[in-house]
């Protein structure tokens, strides 16, 4: 992942390739991934702080254009110590929050 974490990919050879990952470890990415030389375009779970799926795509770009906004609005409130950028494409990926208790 662009945060540095690594990503399980469940595939069952019926179905495309799935990778399931929090969204905040997601920004910067501008490209779906793919496996086997580009032959295999990966399904991203995105997920929420909670773990808990908010987004299925395998269009990365285009959900950051039209569905990240919708997913930043619900979410922002609901989970204020994690990121939440305007422009996720120029944001640091992280597996962090942006506050850090002792």
């Amino acid at each position: 992942m662009p945060s540095g974490s690594l990503a399980r990919v469940t595939y069952d050879g019926a179905e495309p390739p799935v990778v399931a990952v929090k969204l905040q470890e997601t920004f910067g990415w501008t490209q779906t991934p793919v496996l086997a030389d580009g032959r295999a375009r990966v399904v991203l779970h995105l997920l929420s702080p909670a773990g808990r799926p908010v987004a299925i795509t395998a269009d990365l770009a285009s959900f950051w254009r039209q569905g990240y906004p919708q997913v930043r609005g619900e979410l922002r409130a609901r989970y204020p110590k994690h990121p939440w950028p305007e422009d996720p494409l120029t944001a640091e990926a992280t597996a962090r929050t942006n506050r850090r208790s002792r």
